[in-house]
């Protein structure tokens, strides 16, 4: 082809060399960029994939390549099939992280859409192609779970899904697959961050976390910024007036940011779970995960077992929304690392705790600092993962902030019931990793239960400036 064409497999604009001319089918091309074998879009001139190259590919890629299927010549680019909302945007730098709806507005007509919805209405079959993965989510799900889809250590593999495959396969590999599994995503997402394939899974993302929103509410010309996220909400409208009023004596030359995410899922845990200061709804839910996690155990272990599990985690407004978290914490990582000379601190609530742990055990892969501070409040996260406390800690220039208080008994019950005993919340007790970076504070003699912590932040920020 003479004109340059943007290729979903590598999704720049480049020349495709004519490889297979067919009559009665769609022309075979080569893509001069990364050699995958591509086909003109039916809708557009951007090309659709083809058949991969497997010569290029490693080992781990090229096993999960082979295991699902030849007919790869997609009818339609990322663009038109939903995956992508514009090949333009995908490496967009940024002036100001409020900005980063510019990457997800839609200049074309989402036809995959279209086709996904026609197609459960017809009861057919879906097709295997990269941009599908399995038909149903629960398939992709399965495969996350037994490091499948983690195993592709460039991201090529994960950031060909598209939508709900996306969704269920990144849950299984960050919430319900193996440690193995999620932290071979966690290295693929961090080496795709900023650049064409970041912008691909930022795009799947964004359209996964519901009502995913970066709003201003401080101007600065300062080029240092304060990100500050929710966990439990006592109300059902999202704001931050609890974290913006103990800001302006410590951080008032900086320009703040409030982190929107899964607002509704976040309110239905804070009224069901959270009202009972005591802990006692929290230790009833708990008690439920535990006997529904020993009836699972009984079962044997055959890929069924990972769909229903999967599927049990997706229906479960605890467990769905800790992956969301992570999502939200990988497309964070993303928009930050597209930021123009920019710095940032991060403040978090409980599960805003655990977006920070991800974005920062995310940028850990970058050679380039963006984060000075992250101060966290009552964290729903292990406390016990050295090995993430210690990638996490890689990405600061300053220090992790970890408080925590041991009369906090939601954590108490609720996140260690639903995690079986196995792990421990940063929020309850100390990061257990010694590291120069991580600043354990505790304000046990501040914090009398989950929801005080943000109302007492001043307090804290006093204990921590008296170090």
């Amino acid at each position: 082809m003479s004109e340059k064409n943007y290729c979903s497999w590598c999704f720049k604009k480049t020349n495709h060399k004519l490889f297979e001319k067919n009559y009665l089918t769609r022309n075979v091309y080569i893509c001069e960029d990364c050699s995958n074998h591509t086909l003109e879009c039916r809708y557009c001139n951007n090309m659709a994939m083809g058949k991969p190259n497997i010569d290029i590919t490693n080992d781990s890629e090229r096993d999960f390549l082979d295991s699902i299927g030849d007919k790869w010549d997609n009818e339609l680019c990322l663009e038109h099939d939903g995956t992508i909302a514009s090949f333009e945007t995908l490496s967009m730098q940024l002036d100001d992280i409020e900005d980063y709806e510019k990457i997800f507005e839609r200049n074309s007509l989402n036809l995959g859409k279209a086709a996904k919805i026609s197609a459960i209405t017809l009861g057919s079959v879906a097709v295997f192609t990269p941009a599908v993965f399995f038909a149903a989510p629960a398939l992709a799900s399965a495969a996350g779970g037994i490091g499948l889809l983690g195993a592709a250590s460039t991201g090529t593999a994960i950031s060909t899904l598209s939508g709900a495959a996306l969704t269920s396969a990144s849950l299984a590999a960050i919430g319900g697959g193996t440690m193995a599994s999620g932290t071979a995503f966690i290295v693929a997402a961090g080496a795709a961050l900023g650049g064409y394939k970041g912008g691909v899974i930022g795009n799947n993302y964004f359209g996964s976390i519901e009502d995913f929103a970066i709003r201003k509410s401080n101007e600065s010309k300062n080029l240092h910024n304060i990100i500050y996220i929710n966990g439990f909400l006592s109300q059902e409208e999202e704001d931050f007036k609890d974290w913006t009023k103990n800001l302006k004596d410590d951080f008032i030359d900086s320009a703040w940011y409030g982190l929107k995410w899964e607002s509704k899922a976040k309110f239905e845990i804070g009224r069901d779970f959270v009202t009972d200061i005591s802990g006692k709804s929290a230790l009833s839910f708990a008690q439920k995960l535990a006997e529904r996690a020993m009836n699972k155990v009984k079962s044997k272990i055959n890929p069924m077992y990972y769909i229903n599990s999967v599927a049990d985690l997706i229906s479960n407004p605890w467990h769905s929304t800790m992956v969301k978290a992570a999502m939200t914490g990988i497309l964070l990582s993303d928009l930050i690392s597209r930021t123009k000379g920019q710095t940032f601190t991060l403040m978090g609530h409980s599960l805003g705790c655990r977006v920070i742990y991800y974005a920062l055990e995310t940028l850990s892969t970058k050679d380039k600092k963006f984060i000075k501070d992250a101060y966290l409040l009552g964290g729903a996260v292990d406390r016990k993962d050295n090995e993430g406390w210690s990638k996490s800690s890689k990405s600061l220039t300053g220090n992790i902030y970890n408080c925590y208080s041991r009369n906090d008994y939601v954590l108490k019950y609720l996140y260690k019931g639903a995690s079986l005993q196995f792990s421990d919340p940063i929020g309850y007790d100390k990061i257990e990793l010694d590291n120069s970076v991580i600043k354990n504070i505790d304000c046990s003699d501040i914090i009398d239960g989950h929801m005080e912590w943000k109302n007492k932040f001043n307090l804290v920020l006093n204990r921590i400036n008296e170090l």
